[in-house]
């Protein structure tokens, strides 16, 4: 949104997230992700995910989860996904439902691509977030789907700002101005009107440290952006 590629090392990872709260998105958490889960003894295996689209259309390789054998069960364990990711590890070995707590999710094989495909459920309907194989992942790819994103008009994140933020009070999203409080089906919808409307939001709701010169300039980029995608 600011127009920076993120860096992907882990020291300037653990410096923005960590110590300088300015949040990140897949790449980031799960970078850090991966490596708690290594110091925990575990041997994680990376994915490069393709999330699907509202209409239900895979994109390009572009997000990243990993895969964690634990308990005599593979699990798909993933921080950072924002658009109504587990808050949970999903088993990879049965297409049964299974409760998170933000949702109900199953793993399926994608009948298009033979792919494995996370969904969850809304209402009668499931509805899919990404898909992703057993093809070997090295930090290169991470890199290229980084630069990728962060660069490529084809992907949301440089025209467009998206927040998610969960917390004892609930879940928060928000897309340029349209702002949505709660998970579904029970969902309240808002939009910002000023600068310091998204200041607050950042800040005193969303514990990110985000200088007002920065909230300025991000406004001025949402300000008339569309509200959905």
């Amino acid at each position: 949104m600011l127009g920076r590629v993120p860096s992907l090392a882990l020291e300037d990872v653990a410096a923005k997230v960590v110590a300088g709260r300015r949040g990140g998105y897949c790449f980031e958490h799960n970078a850090l992700y991966g490596h708690a889960l290594q110091a925990l003894g575990h041997a994680p295996r990376a994915v490069l995910a393709r999330v699907f689209d509202p209409a239900g259309q895979s994109g390009a390789r572009s997000h990243h989860a990993f895969t964690v054998e634990a308990e005599g069960e593979i699990w798909l364990c993933d921080t950072g996904f924002g658009g109504h990711g587990a808050l949970a590890p999903v088993r990879l070995t049965t297409p049964a439902p299974q409760a998170a707590p933000n949702g109900t999710y199953r793993v399926r094989v994608d009948a298009t691509s033979g792919e494995t495909a996370l969904d969850r459920q809304a209402g009668e309907a499931w509805v899919p977030l990404y898909a992703f194989d057993a093809a070997p992942v090295r930090d290169i790819d991470f890199e290229a789907a980084n630069y990728l994103c962060t660069r490529w008009q084809g992907a949301p994140f440089s025209a467009n700002l998206m927040v998610a933020f969960h917390s004892d009070a609930g879940r928060i999203a928000l897309f340029n101005r349209a702002l949505t409080r709660g998970m579904p089906p029970e969902t309240k919808l808002d939009h910002l009107a000023t600068a310091e409307n998204l200041g607050h939001l950042l800040g005193e709701e969303c514990g990110l440290d985000i200088g007002a010169d920065e909230v300025a300039r991000i406004w001025a980029r949402i300000e008339h952006a569309p509200m959905h995608r």
